[in-house]
């Protein structure tokens, strides 16, 4: 037996603080003191997350044509790796979200080649410690480009 849906508005859930504790709590959060807390927080911590992000490269890597899971974990790559201080990373594994979504739209197959370039990006710049300056600029201009440029080829030929 199905049971309907119920809606709840919002304003039905019990609510965690006052109105007057949550402008407290919001002022307290968007303060300058919490945010070098913050930013030193995930300093410190800098290390166990370019690890725990290195686990997420290896199952991208290891992912092969497993292109669903290689969707998952460029997306957790994505989210992941500015806050591990590996902003290059985190733009590689952006080109391919965004390359793998539109071949999604567009019902085209994501090209085997274009995919392996960027997984091997990512690994590349998950391990390079200084994020490689302006290569890794050049590299994630390159292969957005390379995307982009399949992404139309492959929209002309399907419109024929």
């Amino acid at each position: 037996m199905k049971k309907k849906a119920q809606m709840i508005t919002p304003d039905a859930y019990p609510q965690m603080m006052g109105k007057a504790q949550a402008a407290s709590f919001s002022k307290t959060l968007r303060s300058a003191i919490t945010e070098v807390k913050a930013t030193r927080i995930i300093e410190d911590s800098a290390d166990s997350l370019r690890e725990a992000l290195l686990g997420y490269v290896a199952e991208l890597e290891a992912a092969g044509p497993d292109y669903v899971m290689v969707s998952d974990k460029a997306h957790e790559i994505k989210g992941f790796a500015d806050t591990a201080g590996l902003p290059a990373t985190a733009r590689i594994a952006d080109g391919l979200c965004h390359y793998l979504e539109r071949s999604l739209e567009l019902k085209m197959p994501a090209e085997p080649a274009v995919i392996a370039l960027h997984v091997h990006a990512i690994g590349r710049a998950s391990r390079d410690p200084d994020q490689g300056g302006k290569a890794a600029d050049a590299v994630v201009r390159e292969l957005a480009s390379l995307a982009a440029r399949k992404l139309a080829e492959a929209s002309q030929r399907k419109r024929g």
